[in-house]
């Protein structure tokens, strides 16, 4: 593996010279992005909740967490409370301000992140781009990512505009195993790829191509019994090319 610089919609882009669709960072104008390996976290002095997000945290059977833990090039650790459904969801930005990521034009964009998952059939999670909601995986009108429900270890690439969804299965997870998941929108693709391997391409034509509204960078985990279950993410990314 190496970097290599290169140029994409007039402006610089920093990607895997192999895995050409998996982008490190990029420069430019009009580039809008969130890139994080979790070596370091604001958080509220107070709460210990990460500023940088919204959050949401149900925790009726004990304490939801989210922290860095003691992980070789960081991590963040998610610790679902002792009741089915209990955990944690974040969604980048605040109240009032976070929702920059659209398709509404052919913006190249990179979507990224790596986990692990304590019980890989017994948690839910999702991690992409989706409109404000204070429960993603209870269904919200528009959302683009990558989804995991409880009772299957099957991860499911998915679509939704306007309350209409579509889904590919791309991947079977498994306990405690990093798992990669990443996807990248150009000219009129978007394309989805598991551990660095194309899992599906989908025409942004389709009907549940979520295009009319703005999306914020979202990841939620949630334990599907009643077991403090975790999840570690490795690092997140989203690149997005506004030009």
């Amino acid at each position: 593996m190496a970097v290599e610089l290169v140029s994409i919609h007039n402006h610089l882009v920093m990607r895997d010279n192999a895995l050409t669709h998996r982008w490190y960072d990029a420069f430019g104008p009009n580039v809008a992005k969130y890139v994080t390996s979790f070596t370091s976290l604001p958080i509220d002095d107070q709460t210990s909740d990460p500023t940088e997000f919204i959050v949401t945290v149900v925790e009726v059977g004990g304490t939801s967490s989210a922290v860095m833990g003691d992980v070789a090039g960081g991590a963040l650790t998610v610790t679902c409370a002792g009741n089915e459904d209990d955990g944690w969801s974040m969604q980048l930005g605040n109240a009032n301000t976070g929702e920059w990521c659209s398709f509404a034009h052919r913006y190249p964009t990179y979507f990224g992140i790596q986990l692990q998952s304590s019980d890989a059939d017994q948690t839910d999670f999702f991690a992409g781009v989706a409109v404000t909601d204070t429960a993603i995986l209870g269904g919200v009108t528009d959302s683009l990512g990558f989804r995991s429900v409880d009772e299957s270890a099957t991860i499911n690439f998915m679509l939704e505009k306007g309350s209409v969804e579509s889904t590919v299965a791309v991947a079977t997870m498994g306990d405690a195993a990093d798992i990669t998941l990443e996807f990248l929108y150009l000219d009129s693709n978007i394309y989805a790829y598991v551990n660095g391997v194309l899992a599906t391409t989908i025409a942004d034509t389709d009907v549940t191509f979520p295009n009319t509204e703005l999306m914020r960078l979202s990841f939620e985990f949630l334990s599907g019994a009643a077991v403090a279950n975790t999840c570690q993410v490795r690092w997140l990314r989203l690149i997005q090319i506004q030009e």
